[in-house]
């Protein structure tokens, strides 16, 4: 069983809407977590194949491998 966290669910939750989004926008959403917090769980969920990040020039682009 996996466990989720409220920062996994919150994310998530943003990419279900939709699919592709840059980094800075979970940051400037999810205030009450910190940049670093939001950077560890996305590097998280990229290890666990769940979402693919790609990088443009001074941006950081986060998408989901597959909606499910």
């Amino acid at each position: 069983m996996t466990i989720t966290r409220p920062i996994t669910d919150r994310i998530l939750a943003v990419l279900h809407d939709s699919p592709e989004c840059d980094f800075e926008l979970l940051v400037a959403r999810y205030p009450e977590f910190t940049w670093n917090e939001l950077f560890q769980e996305v590097g998280r969920l990229s290890r666990a194949r769940q979402v693919i990040i790609t990088r443009g020039v001074g941006v950081f682009t986060v998408k989901l491998t597959s909606v499910k």
